[in-house]
């Protein structure tokens, strides 16, 4: 005996056919995310750095990006004997490496730049002591001021060298924003009688930590 024809059937399976058609027909207005979405930020500062060394930029890999708010328009790297304008200004610090060297680039408003500035250890073994004499000197006059004594009254106790989380060298004061970047310095020990202060200090900056006012 033949199979008869159900036209109930035969809509049901031409249904089925036209709905799985429609989803494939569908499909093509899915949009998928990238898998390697690229960060403009790191993209600038490989270009940058691969300008300055003159190097192709495939040879340089991004360690870090990080997004920081600039203390004044030197944009984390013044150079000595320069001033600055004192304004938060937005950026990022990009930390590449070419080989097993690191280098940092700073970058604020869309611009970048190599910020090139010696290491305390650098400085160390190549007349840093002068930067340690000039820190000294300047925060034994500022806790000469402070005490309303004589600078030679002021003996230099002890020098360390630190590295900082950020820009407020360990020392933050309300309602102030820091660079969020690790800051290599030196903790200052001044002596007045039997009394000890100390004070913390970058390559350009020194301040007492804690604040003398508030002992």
């Amino acid at each position: 005996m033949g199979r008869r024809y159900e036209p109930a059937a035969a809509f049901a399976v031409t249904a089925l056919a036209m709905l799985a058609a429609g989803c494939q027909a569908a499909a093509p207005n899915t949009k998928e995310q990238p898998s390697d979405v690229r960060d403009p930020i790191a993209d600038l500062a490989v270009d940058t750095l691969a300008s300055e060394l003159e190097v192709p930029q495939d040879r340089i890999s991004v360690v870090s990006v990080a997004a920081v708010h600039w203390p004044d328009s030197s944009v984390g790297c013044p150079k000595p004997g320069m001033s600055y304008l004192t304004m938060i200004t937005p950026g990022h610090k990009v930390l590449l490496k070419v080989e097993d060297r690191t280098y940092a680039v700073h970058e604020a408003k869309g611009e970048a730049f190599v910020c090139q500035q010696p290491s305390i250890a650098a400085e160390a073994a190549g007349g840093g002591s002068r930067t340690q004499d000039r820190l000294m000197l300047t925060a034994r006059a500022d806790l000469a001021k402070r005490l309303g004594v004589p600078v030679p009254e002021i003996q230099a106790a002890g020098v360390t060298p630190k590295t900082f989380e950020d820009g407020s060298l360990g020392c933050p004061k309300a309602g102030m924003q820091y660079a969020q970047v690790l800051t290599e310095g030196w903790v200052l020990t001044l002596r007045h009688g039997n009394r000890d202060f100390t004070y913390h200090a970058d390559a350009h900056h020194v301040i007492p930590c804690p604040d003398i006012a508030a002992e």
